[in-house]
């Protein structure tokens, strides 16, 4: 594998929930830590190979490394010709209280972290990176796919909500995107217990080194994916009273606030949901049971049928099946990808700019020409297709006017 591994980081989205920030100017100065990984191989013609970008969004707890294991064996695949694409950048973002991002933030994070917030913050690493360096463009030529889990799932998506052109496609494994009032409540509830399971500070190395590879909920991870997340994620520091100890980045209380930002985030996925522009690939672990059971076929049938790129339900998964499976979601991923290719392929001889050879004139005359025709469906761009997540029906006697 040949390929850069740069740290970088970003100014987070500046406008943010109420009490997200201790003071409110702080959300002003936040900061958003990244890994960026760039091939070394030249890029291939655009006409003999598509270029993929991937930007990788974690759940809860966890941090942007615990893609590193994927990532490498997905540029292993790019650089061998194994696959039919050519893999170029990929970012993996630390949300703005986990990993490196929350020492960064530590002093000025508030109690409430809602979850759209770490999808505008996304955006702002994907932009960023396309004003300074022209990376993560997608285009017609190079195709950006964002891939999140659990809550990053949710970002993922929400993200490419928010900016459908900045983004071919999403990978949402096990995302976490829908809630009722009775699962908030037993969510609630749960967390209750699982708050008190929450350790930060160790008085050793090997006693971090224990808790997650025999008592947290990653012990079943794989033992590369664990080996780098526990490297990026154990520092050592002093405690108030001078005395050694080795911490986490994602301290108890940061978890605790993005465990419950949930609450006052999933709807918002909901009503995203149905509006998605973007193709949209559902992964969930066969045996997994953090979502509610009826969250999986409400989320598939939420989507537009035609955005609805594909499901795949793994057999034995469990929630944290990106962590203990990652060949498997290695092996769906590149499938996704090159399926993508194949479908991208047929597409793009059928771009005005492609097709009439960026001839302004011409591209012009054919789509402002359908344009005025009514000629909706033909129209490069034109989405005629209109879903509503309400019934909007007006029933007699409802309204004064």
């Amino acid at each position: 594998m040949s390929f850069t591994l740069q740290k970088k980081q970003v100014k987070a989205h500046p406008i943010r929930a109420k009490g997200s920030t201790l003071l409110a100017e702080d959300a002003q100065n936040l900061t958003i830590v990244y890994n960026k990984y760039k091939s070394n191989c030249p890029r291939p013609d655009a006409k003999s190979q598509l270029t993929y970008n991937l930007v990788f969004c974690h759940g809860t707890g966890f941090n942007k490394s615990v893609w590193n294991y994927h990532i490498k064996k997905l540029f292993q695949l790019s650089q061998s010709m194994q696959v039919p694409w050519f893999l170029d950048t990929v970012v993996s973002v630390d949300a703005v209280n986990h990993g490196d991002s929350s020492l960064a933030n530590a002093d000025k994070l508030g109690a409430v972290y809602v979850w759209d917030d770490g999808a505008r913050d996304v955006i702002e690493v994907v932009q960023h990176e396309i004003r300074t360096t022209g990376d993560l463009k997608n285009d017609r030529d190079v195709r950006t796919v964002v891939v999140g889990h659990s809550m990053g799932g949710y970002i993922a998506t929400y993200a490419a909500y928010l900016e459908s052109t900045l983004f071919d496609s999403i990978i949402a494994i096990e995302p976490v995107i829908y809630g009722t009032k009775s699962s908030s409540a037993l969510y609630t509830k749960l967390f209750q217990k699982i708050g008190g399971l929450i350790m930060d500070t160790f008085d050793t190395e090997q006693d971090a080194q224990d808790f997650f590879g025999k008592l947290s909920f990653t012990k079943s991870h794989h033992p590369e994916v664990l080996k780098d997340y526990i490297a990026d994620e154990v520092y050592r520091t002093k405690n108030e009273e001078g005395k050694e100890v080795y911490k986490i980045k994602c301290t108890k209380n940061f978890q605790v606030a993005t465990y419950m930002g949930a609450l006052m985030s999933l709807s918002k996925g909901m009503l995203a949901l149905p509006d998605l522009k973007v193709p949209f690939l559902h992964i969930t672990g066969a045996k997994a049971k953090w979502n509610p059971p009826q969250s999986v076929p409400w989320v598939r049938g939420a989507i537009n049928p035609s955005y609805l790129a594909g499901t795949v339900d793994i057999p034995n998964g469990e929630h944290l099946v990106n962590g203990e499976m990652p060949d498997t979601i290695v092996d769906v991923v590149q499938d996704f990808l090159t399926k993508r290719n194949k479908i991208l392929d047929k597409e793009k001889p059928h771009i005005p700019e492609v097709a009439l050879k960026r001839d302004k004139a011409a591209i012009r005359e054919q789509e402002v020409g359908r344009l005025l025709k009514g000629d909706l469906e033909n129209v490069y761009g034109f989405d005629v297709g209109m879903d509503f997540p309400f019934d909007i029906t007006i029933k007699k006697g409802d309204s004064k006017l």
